[in-house]
């Protein structure tokens, strides 16, 4: 894990990284991925009051919304990584959404996408190339990145 200006950035994982856009993929088997936004966005949304995500069986575009986010200052899209189809939808990040600023890259999960093309994780920023990347982020937004 490398931290930087307190946000954490877990080393094993692909990100989606666009704008100020950043969603992490985890695989979770050969053609599965557990998504979910990073520390950074979390913490430029704060605290988020609402999470509308795609109902399973759904096929979502890469870019395209897998889910939509509101909070206090922000409400937003927030982009499947990958093209694919949602599998799962973790129901506790829709009824509670604070768990989505409490621990962004587990309890706070998003959905679980089944790839339509598995080589498509390798178009995402991955050790690294996302360290730089999201370090770059911090650094021109001026985060310090902050768990409610």
């Amino acid at each position: 894990m490398v931290v930087e200006s307190n946000c954490e950035i877990p080393e094993n994982l692909y990100y989606f990284i666009e704008g100020k856009n950043t969603v992490w993929a985890k695989l979770e088997s050969p053609d599965t991925i557990v998504v979910g936004i990073t520390d950074l966005a979390q913490t430029m949304a704060g605290k988020i009051v609402k999470v509308r995500i795609k109902k399973k069986g759904t096929k979502v575009e890469k870019g395209r919304p897998v889910a939509t986010m509101e909070s206090g200052k922000w409400a937003g899209p927030v982009p499947a990584p990958v093209t694919g189809e949602v599998v799962e939808v973790n129901a506790e990040a829709e009824k509670s959404p604070i768990i989505i600023n409490q621990d962004p890259y587990g309890k706070g999960w998003l959905v679980k996408m089944k790839m339509s093309n598995p080589e498509e994780l390798k178009q995402l920023f991955s050790g690294q190339a996302a360290i730089q990347k999201l370090k770059e982020l911090i650094a021109s937004e001026k985060l310090t990145c902050k768990r409610l």
